[in-house]
């Protein structure tokens, strides 16, 4: 990842940071994933300002899972299949928020686990699907 101007980076650093707070201390779907749109939210604002394709990145898979969440939580308030929203997505939700936040701390990205992150937050979006959700329940796909 490249080097970010310090005002960028100190942004998304403390955006990010409050966002995963925010994720971690909520106790409903809806809230959880209104706290999470921050990180691509967020990103979508500065990448206005400074372009670089890794934010794109982060923009790109961080608005994925907070689309598939949503699409999650509305199937389960109805009448799908599998009934309300596993524990386990919610806890992966704050795991990798916080591992997100974690990886601007410092003045330089941890790149390495910026994409774990995000590869993380793209088997939850993954999961959030009917076929994710199945393979989950089979104990094939994991978080």
């Amino acid at each position: 990842m490249t080097k970010l101007p310090e005002p960028i980076h100190q942004r998304l650093r403390d955006e990010f940071a409050l966002a995963a707070a925010k994720v971690a201390g909520s106790r409903t779907v809806a809230a959880k994933n209104y706290y999470f749109s921050a990180f691509f939210g967020e990103t979508a604002r500065l990448l206005n300002v400074y372009w670089d394709s890794d934010l794109a990145f982060v923009w790109a898979v961080t608005q994925t899972v907070s689309n598939g969440i949503g699409t999650r939580a509305a199937q389960a308030a109805g009448e799908f299949p599998l009934g309300g929203f596993p524990d386990e997505y919610l806890q992966a939700l704050d795991e990798i928020s916080a591992e997100i936040a974690a990886s601007f701390e410092k003045s330089e990205i941890d790149s390495t686990r910026l994409y774990a992150a995000l590869a993380r937050a793209s088997a939850l979006a993954f999961v959030t699907t009917g076929n994710g959700a199945y393979l989950f329940e089979k104990g094939f796909a994991k978080l």
